[in-house]
Parts: C-alpha cells; sequence; structure tokens
C-alpha cells in the first residue's frame, strides 16, 4: 500500500492565492488581511490531514472476475472497507493502475484516445460498512491479462489535494476470443449433414428406436406392450426404446502452418497474424452457435500440443472450449500435424478453419472446409452472441483512466 499526493489545478490556484494573501499580511498586517491568511492556511493543512487519516482506515480487495471477452469493454468490481469505527470516508474513486507494459501489449485499439475507462465512484462509506463499485476497463485482446494495482483516490474535503493510495492486487483475468452469430441456418446445414445428424445411443430412453423388451411394471402404457410375445409363457412384455442423441460437430482448428508461410491475397488489409486470429475467432463463434442449438461439440487445435477436446455440451464445456483458445500463444512454434480429429471413429460433422487457403488433407473428406480470409459470409460481425445485460457502459470522459506511454 502505497500513499502519494498530487496538488491539481484548483489546489494550485488556492496555493497561488494563499501566498499573495500572506505577502499583503506580512506588508500590512492588518487584523482582516490576517485572519483571512489564516483561514486560507488552515484549510491546506485540514485537506491534507483529514484526508490522509481517512484513506488509511480502508481495505480494497478486487471481487473475481472470471473472464472478459475481446474487443469488449471490461467491467471490474471492488469490495471498499471502511475499517475506522468512528470516522466516514467520502468521494472515492476507485481504478486499475494500467502503466505496464504488459498490460498495454493487450490493450485492442493502439489509439491512445481509446485507452481509457471509466473509475468507480463511493460518496460516503460508513464507520465500519464496506460497499461494491465498478469500474470499466478499455477493450483488450485474447489471452491473459495481468491486473496488477489498484488506485484509490480522493480530493475530500476541500478539492484541492488529491491523494493516492496504491494497492496491490495481482490477479489474472482470461480474455476469451470474441463470438458471433453465424448467418442464416448454416449451424443446421453443417449438424445435419450424414455424419452429423441426430443418433441413437446405447442408454433406454423417450427414443423412436428399439432398444430391448422387458417385463411389464405398473405404471407402463399400454401403447409400449409388446402383443408379439412369444409363447413360451404368458408374461406381459413392454417394448424398450433408446435414448436419442443431439447432433455432435467436431471442430478441428488448423493452425499447423508456420504463419510466414501462410498463402494468401497480399492485398487485403490483414496479415498472417490477423488471419489465425479470425480463425480463431471463427472456432469460438461455432462453438458458442453449436452449444446455443443444444448440439455436442468438440474441439481439436492442430499445431499446438494439446489434447483434442471431447464431443460434450453445457455451459461448462463452452467455458472450457473458450478458455482453450484463449491461451493459444501465437508466437510460440508449430507442431507438425497430420490429425484429421480428435478419433476416427467419432460419429459427427467436422468443420476444419483454416486461417488462410484450405487445404482439403486436414480433415476426412466428408468435412466442411472455412477459410478465415472469408469470414464475412459465415458470421454476422455487426452482433455478438454476448445478453444485453452484460454488455459495458460506455465510458465516460469526466473520470478516466489513462494509460501512459
Amino acid at each position: 500500500m502505497t500513499m502519494r499526493y498530487h496538488i491539481n489545478l484548483s489546489g494550485t490556484l488556492f496555493v497561488v492565492l494563499t501566498l499573495l494573501v500572506g505577502l499583503a499580511a506580512a506588508q500590512r498586517p492588518n487584523n482582516l488581511v490576517v485572519w483571512g491568511f489564516g483561514v486560507l492556511l488552515a484549510m491546506i493543512l485540514v485537506s491534507g490531514v483529514v484526508s490522509a487519516k481517512m484513506v488509511r482506515t480502508l481495505r480494497v480487495s478486487r471481487l473475481e472476475t472470471r473472464s472478459a471477452s475481446s474487443g469488449s469493454p471490461l467491467i471490474v468490481k471492488y469490495l471498499v472497507e471502511n475499517r475506522s469505527r468512528k470516522r466516514s470516508v467520502f468521494a472515492l474513486r476507485l481504478g486499475e493502475v494500467l502503466t505496464s507494459s504488459s498490460i498495454k501489449n493487450r490493450l485492442f485499439s493502439r489509439d491512445p484516445k481509446d485507452h481509457v475507462g471509466s473509475t468507480g465512484w463511493l460518496s460516503r462509506i460508513g464507520p465500519g460498512e464496506s460497499q461494491v463499485c465498478d469500474s470499466v476497463l478499455p477493450a483488450f485482446h485474447r489471452g491473459v491479462l495481468q491486473l496488477e494495482r489498484v488506485r484509490v483516490t480522493t480530493a475530500f474535503p476541500f478539492g484541492f489535494i488529491d491523494r493516492r493510495i496504491d494497492f496491490d492486487l495481482n490477479q489474472e483475468i482470461l480474455v476469451q476470443p470474441t463470438t458471433h452469430p453465424l448467418k442464416s441456418d448454416l449451424i443446421h446445414s453443417v449438424s445435419q449433414g450424414e455424419l452429423g445428424g441426430i443418433g441413437v445411443s446405447d442408454r433406454p430412453g423417450p427414443g423412436e428406436d428399439f432398444f430391448s423388451l422387458r417385463e411389464f411394471k405398473p405404471g407402463d402404457s399400454i401403447r409400449q406392450i409388446f402383443w408379439k410375445r412369444p409363447q413360451v409363457n404368458d408374461d406381459i412384455l413392454v417394448v424398450q426404446r433408446s435414448e436419442s442423441t443431439p447432433p455432435r460437430i467436431r471442430v478441428i482448428l488448423d493452425l499447423s502452418e508456420d504463419p510466414s508461410r501462410l498463402r494468401f491475397d497480399a492485398s487485403r488489409d490483414f496479415d498472417a497474424r490477423q488471419l489465425e486470429e479470425r480463425a480463431i475467432k471463427m472456432a469460438a463463434s461455432l462453438c458458442a452457435c453449436a452449444d446455443r442449438e443444444g448440439l455436442e461439440f468438440g474441439l481439436t487445435v492442430m499445431g499446438f500440443d494439446d489434447h483434442p477436446l471431447p464431443l460434450r455440451r453445457g455451459h461448462w464445456h463452452l467455458q472450457r472450449v473458450l478458455a482453450g483458445l484463449a491461451v493459444l500463444e501465437l508466437a510460440s512454434a508449430r507442431i507438425p500435424d497430420t490429425r484429421h480429429s480428435s478419433n476416427a471413429t467419432e460419429r459427427c460433422a467436422v468443420v476444419v478453419v483454416h486461417p488462410a487457403r484450405i487445404n482439403p488433407d486436414r480433415g476426412p473428406s466428408e468435412a466442411w472446409h472455412w477459410s478465415a480470409t472469408r469470414i464475412e459470409e459465415f458470421l454476422d460481425l455487426n452482433s455478438t452472441d454476448e445478453p444485453v445485460s452484460t454488455k459495458s457502459p460506455a465510458p465516460t470522459v469526466g473520470d478516466a483512466i489513462e494509460v501512459t506511454t
């Protein structure tokens, strides 16, 4: 915990005014001028002493932020506690210190005007009380974001001197790739193909295909009775159906080619690294769309020493897939990979996402092949899969955190 003092513009003008009044009181010691100089000097002393004691009783902790989305503002929540039993604290501003090189390299925009985010504000915290506030950080690139320090600032009571106290709070936040909805009924065209349609499992359930025969139990429907029973005994049998499995999709992200060897139209406004980021965005969007439609999906990343993720469905499986895509380091060396899928016996539709020109050898013969150079034909880039309630408010200019360069 480190405390610093900073005299703002209004404080500088007030100090200059105090000095002028002091010079006037020294040359002509009039009672009114002397009293005025004493009041001005007392205000400066009170502004420094009172606020210093006030902020020393604070304890700040950053609430858990599991993940964020690339290209979208990040909301961080804080818990502020006043450990004093007698004094209240007033007019607090909270925000992250974004000055380290690791954080600046993760910024989504290179324009310094976009490196702003609104700070959190607390008007009053009573003795022994705690409150929660949040701040909005600028957008970051996909990857692991390392937050280091939280800064609390107050200018109470007169606004002349800013007291800044920094709390060292290290935390890693996973910035996941942005997901966009697929255009039209593309997901249904892929999933309802020859290998991706509804299948039959080896478990009994409310399906339509035959599974087995079993003895009649009280409560069974009369429609399930197997009337063509053998003449061996008089036991009543019922037909047991099998459980239907949802369509399944295996997404193969082909990053096995070295970026310097990717073949694409050089006249386009992107480079090899941006194409690989586009491919990651396409794979993430396809998995998110499959999860929204209730399909089973898995992920295989070629070019990295990662185990393929199995075919599953559900929110936590999607988070596992997005986390795996978020931690991919494109600067690392690629591993030659000739795998077609994680398991040749899988019954599923296969979509191979290529960063540049399509290579049909990367995947089975019946696979779909998508190229990141034509991402506009597959994804609706004007909208995201994020709910409206989770979108961050627009940053305000009044209370901003600037990234120093």
